[in-house]
């Protein structure tokens, strides 16, 4: 096999070479590559740092949508509104729970002349027994916690 003749595509075989022509019909010549005129070194420091910037900023959207993507596949990923809801619920539980401790106190002592010590030691058991029910409390964040807590 020997070389192309000048009016074959060497990597197609019985292919032409298109040669693209000008005006007039004769074959246009490459234009001389010419320098970039007016760019000193800080313009273009300056130029690399903000493409830099823009670059990694894109690179950085592109991994975060493909790891959000990861974990919607793996079900791992859950809507913003299921999340409301159930901090909501935990919210509310939580401030029902610990606004019960000043009348549990209240009505566990009334008007006698207690030492502080013990009001101290009453108040720290009804809060660790508050702790202790929060602790127990997220069965909002099991799947379908809303349907079973409709149901009830």
């Amino acid at each position: 096999m020997g070389m192309p003749s000048a009016s074959r595509d060497p990597h197609i075989k019985g292919a032409k070479v298109s040669i693209l022509k000008n005006k007039k019909g004769e074959p246009r010549r490459r234009m001389p590559k010419r320098p970039i005129i007016g760019v000193d070194a800080t313009t273009l420091q300056k130029e690399s740092a903000i493409y830099l910037k823009e670059r990694n900023r894109a690179m950085r959207l592109k991994r975060m949508r493909e790891e959000m993507l990861l974990a919607l596949e793996r079900d791992r990923l859950i809507e913003k509104e299921l999340v409301i809801r159930q901090l909501s619920y935990l919210m509310i539980a939580m401030r029902q729970k610990i606004l019960t401790i000043p009348s549990s106190t209240g009505n566990r002592f009334g008007d006698r002349d207690v030492p502080m010590r013990e009001v101290v030691a009453y108040l720290q058991k009804k809060v660790h027994e508050v702790l202790t029910e929060l602790s127990r409390l997220p069965e909002c964040v099991e799947p379908d916690w809303l349907k079973r807590l409709e149901e009830e």
